[in-house]
């Protein structure tokens, strides 16, 4: 059974709380994408004009060392999203994002995605309270991780 791009969309946690209605305006310019393993996303440094859902597989996120090695930050799959943080601060990409395996994503343009939020401010309200939720787990996550590493360091050393 095939999804519509507004069912996939309601299946992301940042988009559960829109109606199908307002899902279809997001869904209007949304691209579908396959990546195969190995295939970049983007690279570190590119300039950023969509945001991303991963319908299907699984990816790695990868940032440059000042020695020029890749380091790799997480990965990412089914049901997540990646790519927001220059919708939000119009920075350039952070990392560079690749495939590890066959990937399915939807591709949310960020010029389509500020004109809807521009025109409905109610649907604004929804998407930035939904980021901001996804944004605070993830740095609860890093704030733990760091201090994991820390005691591991006095462990060690």
């Amino acid at each position: 059974m095939q999804h519509t791009t507004e069912e996939i969309l309601h299946q992301i946690y940042l988009f559960s709380s829109f109606s199908m209605d307002e899902l279809a305006k997001i869904a209007e310019k949304t691209k579908y994408k396959v990546l195969e393993q190995g295939e970049a996303v983007y690279q570190e440094g590119n300039e950023a004009k969509a945001f991303y859902v991963v319908m299907y597989g699984t990816l790695k996120i990868l940032t440059s060392t000042e020695k020029g090695d890749d380091v790799s930050v997480t990965t990412i799959a089914t049901g997540d999203h990646f790519g927001e943080f220059p919708f939000l601060d119009q920075g350039k990409r952070a990392g560079t994002v690749e495939a590890m395996e066959r990937c399915e994503l939807l591709e949310i343009p960020f010029e389509h995605l500020q004109h809807i939020l521009d025109s409905d401010k109610e649907l604004a309200l929804k998407f930035y309270k939904g980021i901001t939720n996804y944004l605070v787990k993830r740095m609860r996550l890093l704030t733990h991780d760091l201090a994991y590493a820390r005691e591991l360091k006095k462990r060690y050393s």
